[in-house]
């Protein structure tokens, strides 16, 4: 069960997904949230780059804004699963905690492909997934009929 602050910071991931897909971009959000100081430290989406995902922009906005290599009080939120790259970043940030909408089934690496935490040579990170699993999951499909449209 989510609490409020979750459900809030979800709430902003959907905003944030939908505002991409409407500047035909795909419609991925990432929000990086101290818990500890309960305060929201970056927010990001995917970028047009193959390396500009939105877990790994809102990582490194808040690397550098907390002038730290590590993100021990935080937790981040997603869109979508996260892919091998960013699911490792995640790791290696030591993020306490993962929270993502839908599955994804191709690329993602946390409960699909190399289930990466169940590495033990990573930090294990906490996985809550399926969180407005319908709305992510929706918003990806709108963006990938509309580039098979075209």
């Amino acid at each position: 069960m989510l609490n409020s602050i979750s459900k809030e910071i979800f709430s902003e991931i959907i905003e944030l997904s939908e505002i991409n897909l409407s500047n035909n971009k795909v419609p991925i959000a990432a929000i990086i949230y101290d818990y500890k100081n309960k305060q929201i430290v970056s927010k990001a989406v995917n970028t047009n780059s193959p390396i500009g995902h939105a877990e790994l922009e809102a990582i490194r906005e808040a690397l550098q804004l907390k002038n730290t290599n590590r993100l021990d009080d935080c937790d981040i939120y997603v869109s979508i699963e996260p892919c091998l790259m960013c699911a490792t970043a995640i790791s290696k940030c030591h993020i306490r905690r993962v929270y993502f909408g839908a599955e994804d089934e191709k690329g993602g690496a946390i409960l699909n492909g190399p289930r990466i935490y169940e590495n033990n040579n990573l930090k294990k990170v906490e996985v809550i997934s399926h969180i407005e699993k319908d709305k992510t999951s929706e918003l990806l499909k709108k963006f990938f009929r509309s580039k098979r449209n075209k």
